[in-house]
């Protein structure tokens, strides 16, 4: 039995459930620890800390960093003790003002293509959270221009779709210090992505990119994810015992966007979380 869940999502950025009703969520599937890690925003964890009233469950601060590389994108998880503060704060808030931004210049490409959305439809569907194309899509399907969300990236907001915007730039060794120099432990996100045949779709080549971001601060790799054989753990292990990096990991949850990767889904070791607490204890 699954009791990790370090990599999850709520309304305050692209998930589906409210943080009241992820913690309700992890409670039902008997989780110990859940880790919150929305896209670019921290607004999550109060909320579900007030819902989490009785401790039952530890909660874990966190977010979820989407940051690029020479044609593509390395995504930067960072867990705290506490919601960071300060310089921290003020970086996710130049990214959620840039993500508002590339969301506008879409919806004004999807115009100029004759597929128009309203772009107050955008917000609202992010329902004042972090903004990002997974809204935008479905505004998209909303609006009769495609049949599901994965069409809609594919046919327009993909990276070689028409309607693209490019996000904000930052570099994951950038989002890695900020995370480190705001107390918290930052985390490679998802290396790899592999389809239902076990197939590999893509990868940041961690074995490249890890000894650039141990130079900034790394102390982990997503280890265990949604759809990992076993060859692709085996190797981000030895990956992470040759740096001295926490094997971390998680379902990735969004709720009703992502029906396959349920809450608890991917089994974490419990050594992931002892690990991560003394990591945590040591910045504090």
């Amino acid at each position: 039995m699954n009791r990790v869940d370090l990599h999850t999502h709520t309304t305050a950025s692209d998930g589906t459930f409210s943080p009241a009703e992820l913690i309700a969520e992890a409670q039902r599937v008997r989780l110990d620890v859940l880790a919150i890690c929305d896209h670019d925003s921290t607004e999550g964890i109060a909320p579900a800390l007030t819902a989490n009233s009785t401790g039952a469950l530890e909660v874990i601060p966190g977010v979820e960093v989407n940051t690029d590389v020479p044609g593509g994108e390395v995504h930067v998880l960072g867990y705290f003790k506490q919601a960071p503060q300060g310089a921290m704060q003020a970086l996710l808030a130049r990214l959620r003002e840039g993500r508002y931004q590339r969301a506008h210049g879409m919806a004004d490409k999807l115009a100029a293509l004759g597929m128009p959305i309203a772009f107050e439809r955008v917000v609202e569907i992010a329902g004042g959270g972090s903004i990002g194309r997974p809204h935008v899509a479905r505004a998209i399907v909303e609006a009769g221009h495609a049949a599901t969300v994965g069409e809609a990236f594919e046919r327009f907001i993909g990276r070689h779709g028409p309607a693209y915007v490019e996000r904000l730039k930052l570099s994951p060794a950038e989002a890695a210090r900020a995370i480190r120099d705001s107390g918290g432990v930052p985390v490679l996100a998802h290396p790899f992505t592999f389809d239902l045949n076990g197939t590999l779709l893509k990868s940041v080549h961690p074995e490249q990119l890890v000894p650039e971001l141990v130079k900034a601060g790394l102390g982990g790799i997503e280890t265990y994810y949604y759809r990992y054989p076993g060859d692709a753990i085996v190797s981000l292990l030895r990956l992470a015992e040759k740096f001295g990096l926490i094997a971390t990991g998680g379902s990735d949850f969004h709720g009703s966007i992502k029906p396959g990767q349920g809450l608890g889904s991917v089994f974490v070791p419990w050594d992931a979380v002892e690990r991560l607490q003394k990591a945590l204890d040591s910045e504090g």
